[in-house]
């Protein structure tokens, strides 16, 4: 192979390399703030049902809780 033909080949071999590389890594898909807020918003909601289920068991029990925030 002469020399030339040897810098076409070294060339081609680069090319096929790049070509083989895998994808750069896509960004995250961008966050929904508003299904956030409302996964947030469910927690509040559940805790502070809770507490009042839990005030209500204690008053009928004669226990009184103090559930205010």
């Amino acid at each position: 192979m002469t020399s030339r033909g040897r810098a076409v080949q070294i060339a081609a071999d680069r090319f096929n390399a790049a070509i083989q590389r895998p994808a750069a890594p896509q960004a995250p898909p961008p966050v929904d703030l508003t299904q956030l807020a409302v996964a947030q918003t469910n927690v509040k909601m559940t805790a502070a049902a809770g507490a009042a289920l839990g005030q209500a068991t204690g008053e009928l029990a004669g226990v009184l809780v103090d559930i205010s925030v």
